[in-house]
């Protein structure tokens, strides 16, 4: 009689930059989860996918805008397809910041506003990134999770999710959108087996920073992920 452990379900890393996203498609890897790294990037997403290949975590990359929802539905749609179905959705797209401990950003050419400044048409864009890509992603994940009653979906933001930054209005106003949203939703999915998951990050994340570390906050993903004992965890602050 076959005694073979079943498949992990594939993890889906959208916003699989080198940084956080490359953490956390390492860290369920590892783990034995196939990976899907979606990003705008082909030729950086190739990158890191060599590099975790090089690393033993089985991964492939699938390139897409998030602000397209068709392309991202797609990505989504040839990942499960070829990995089988996607147990867990990380989503994570951001603007760059710097990855230089005490580095002071430049927010404006970030594309940040301050309240004052802020505008229908600056709020747009991070709408569409932060919050747009989230709902097209979840929608094409969530059928599936739900049929097999067994599911996480993630969303990383930084405070401006949680607390007012001056200069950073315009992300307030996606992030905090956003949260409210997800919270909405682990309500919803509770009696489902659906878990959805909130983590806040208050600090440059940057490696060798303790707390700040992409592999100490990927490690903490995956304990929530594992735990779904509650809705929202916040660092640095």
């Amino acid at each position: 009689m076959s005694s073979a452990v079943p498949a992990l379900p594939a993890v889906a890393v959208v916003g699989a930059g080198p940084g956080l996203g490359r953490a956390i498609a390492r860290r369920f890897g590892t783990a034995g989860h196939p990976v899907a790294l979606i990003s705008r990037n082909a030729d950086k997403l190739e990158g890191i996918r060599d590099g975790l290949d090089a690393e033993g975590v089985s991964a492939r990359a699938y390139p897409a805008d998030v602000t397209d929802a068709d392309s991202l539905t797609s990505a989504l749609d040839k990942a499960a397809a070829d990995l089988g179905r996607i147990g867990v959705l990380s989503y994570s797209p951001a603007p760059t910041f710097p990855a230089t401990a005490g580095e002071v950003p430049d927010l404006k050419a970030l594309g940040f506003t301050a309240a004052a400044e802020t505008t229908a048409e600056s709020v747009r864009p991070m709408f569409d990134m932060l919050v747009g890509g989230a709902l097209t992603a979840a929608a094409a994940v969530l059928p599936g999770m739900r049929e097999a009653g067994d599911g996480a979906l993630l969303f990383t933001t930084g405070t401006t999710a949680v607390l007012p930054i001056p200069g950073m209005s315009n992300s307030g106003i996606a992030l905090s959108g956003l949260r409210s949203w997800a919270r909405g939703l682990h309500a919803d999915l509770a009696g489902e087996g659906v878990w959805v998951g909130h983590l806040s990050i208050g600090l440059p994340i940057v490696p060798g920073t303790g707390e700040g570390d992409p592999d100490v906050l990927a490690d903490r993903w995956y304990q929530l992920a594992r735990d779904r004992d509650s809705f929202e965890t916040t660092v640095g602050f």
